[in-house]
């Protein structure tokens, strides 16, 4: 049976300490504090735009980078077992030559980029998140409780 193995990235917050996260329901972009989204209390994120509990909250840039992250460790291992294949047939009398490595995708870090979302208050669960300027004026749903809001 096979080790088990542990990848991780960072996924950064921007300067107030919120991270981006997106509704695989309906595509919507929206920020909550790293504090709130890790907290164990808070069982369920609600997306602003839809209501719904979406299955991923993952952004398309963070699931590139998880891809190329896994893609690079799979490269890792298929590149040592060539090398170690090639030392292996040296000392039984078969010639195998290793041959190119594989190359390895670029993982630059992410940067949060989204800027245009403003903080919104919910009053009923007195926390705040960021949503985009449209849903702010004509209402959603509060992230951390599912109840509708409305616009400002």
């Amino acid at each position: 049976m096979a080790d088990e193995v542990t990848l991780s990235v960072s996924i950064p917050t921007d300067l107030e300490g919120y991270i981006t996260i997106q509704c695989s329901l309906c595509s919507e972009l929206f920020k909550v504090k790293h504090t709130d989204f890790e907290d164990e209390s808070q069982i369920q994120i609600w997306c602003p735009n839809c209501g719904l509990i979406p299955d991923s909250m993952i952004t398309e840039e963070i699931r590139d980078l998880l891809l190329k992250t896994a893609n690079n460790y799979m490269s890792d291992l298929l590149n040592d077992f060539n090398t170690e294949l090639s030392k292996t047939f040296k000392k039984g009398g078969i010639e195998y030559k290793a041959g190119k490595k594989i190359k390895k995708a670029s993982t630059d870090p992410l940067v949060s980029r989204i800027d245009i979302l403003e903080i919104q208050t919910y009053e009923c669960c007195h926390q705040e998140a960021k949503i985009s300027p449209s849903l702010k004026m004509e209402g959603g749903y509060c992230p951390f409780c599912g109840e509708i809001q409305n616009g400002n």
